[in-house]
């Protein structure tokens, strides 16, 4: 029997609308990520929560507005009660991003008050103590994400990083929800009143306790990272109405061997992909790429000549190096080739298994591929699930922020592809 979904997430690219399915299904809800607005008119619902999974991380505001907004009709259609906007557990935004903008248009849209923001996910690290955000012990200004070479991190503050995002009539319209009082159960008349209200979170008991906080209150627009997902699907579900756990679909073991790609420049990916040396890599080089002397042939030639149960394409690069590729050939055009050529990669490569790391990267080769929704699978580790496409061609994926995992990620994935292979 079809029901109606109760939970609408809007993501604002491709590897947070699968760490947040992946919350999701731990909390109890069945969840199908759909890719792209174009994907919509293909799908036939049955599950508790829709992922819509947009790529407006970095477009132009008045882009992003544009597909939020469609986005959001989409789910009012499909029946939503509940609506999440889903950005990245570090923000990465700056001062002309799109957070604000978005916030502000869904509450519009919804006529609702207040937006909940709540970017924590204490499962990797991912804290706000005092409003400040923090990478496990360093404020995110001290971490490596500040040298992210598309949204540099150069301040802790979330409501300084908020501020100048939203309308000017709103930019004093901020209050702060400290772990004091989470502990008293309730919202003070400023916290009632305020627009944003920023959480502090740094364990996942305060998670719990602002779902529940959040559950007394008139309606909210939840927004945030994929942490508070866990605790909403729990409240959620045990209101009922809710489909079982046996409705979710579960991933089928395809043939062997998986394709590693890693467009990310963290911190995080180079480790692992220096982790996972014992694997045959293939480093992309920019320059050559640029110069027309590294083509698309050359990495399925070399693909195809590798006998290994994986193999790891990479164009990630120290920050030192990633200043000196954008000063010689321009941040925007680079990109756009070294995405593209990674994306026709995964396509061209006619891989069952693909493993992505980063969000930009992740995009590209879902969008490539053409896969216009997913049912979510177990975790390689938490807020990456193995996903596998509703289209005829069957295709597991896991798309990894690049900032998630720790140095073992790469091996660790294989493992659970070739777990998964076992059990056929």
């Amino acid at each position: 029997m079809a029901t109606k979904p109760l939970l609408g997430v809007i993501a604002d690219d491709f590897t947070g609308a699968s760490d947040m399915a992946s919350f999701l299904v731990k909390g109890g809800m069945s969840c199908i990520q759909i890719n792209g607005l174009a994907s919509t008119h293909k799908q036939t619902l049955n599950s508790d929560a829709i992922v819509l999974a947009l790529k407006t991380r970095t477009v132009a505001v008045e882009q992003a507005l544009e597909q939020s907004l469609q986005a959001l009709e989409f789910l009012l259609e499909q029946g939503c009660q509940y609506f999440y906007f889903k950005y990245c557990s570090t923000f990465d935004s700056t001062a002309k991003g799109n957070i604000g903008p978005v916030i502000d248009a869904l509450l519009a849209r919804l006529n609702l008050v207040q937006a909940i923001i709540c970017p924590a996910l204490p499962a990797n690290g991912r804290t706000v103590y005092q409003g400040h955000l923090f990478v496990y012990q360093q404020l995110l200004s001290d971490s490596p994400l500040k040298d992210h070479p598309l949204t540099p991190m150069a301040d802790s503050r979330v409501a300084e990083l908020l501020r100048p995002q939203v309308a000017p009539a709103y930019q004093q319209a901020i209050e702060h929800l400290s772990i004091d009082d989470l502990n008293a159960k309730q919202l003070n008349p400023s916290q009632q009143q305020a627009r944003y209200l920023i959480c502090d979170c740094i364990n996942q008991q305060h998670l719990s306790q602002i779902a529940q906080l959040i559950a007394q209150q008139p309606a909210m627009l939840l927004t945030g990272g994929s942490g508070l997902a866990e605790y909403m699907a729990q409240l959620l579900t045990a209101r009922g109405n809710t489909l079982s756990q046996q409705h979710q679909c579960a991933v089928k073991p395809l043939p062997q061997p998986v394709l590693i790609i890693a467009g990310s420049c963290s911190k995080a990916t180079r480790e692992q992909i220096a982790e996972a040396n014992a694997l045959p890599q293939f480093c992309v080089d920019p320059v050559k790429l640029a110069k027309g002397e590294l083509k698309l042939k050359h990495i399925l030639d070399w693909i195809h000549q590798q006998q290994a149960p994986a193999v790891l394409v990479y164009s990630s690069q120290a920050p030192e190096q990633v200043s000196q590729t954008q000063q010689l050939l321009g941040q925007q055009n680079i990109a756009e080739k070294i995405e593209n050529l990674l994306a026709q990669t995964a396509v061209q490569s006619k891989a069952s298994n693909i493993v992505v790391a980063g969000g930009e990267t992740s995009g590209a080769v879902v969008s490539a591929l053409n896969i216009s929704s997913f049912n979510i699978g177990p975790s390689i580790c938490p807020g990456v699930p193995i996903m596998q496409s509703n289209d005829q061609r069957a295709i597991s994926l896991a798309l990894k922020s690049g900032n998630f995992g720790d140095k073992h990620f790469f091996n660790q994935a294989l493992s659970l592809i070739q777990q998964l292979g076992a059990q056929a």
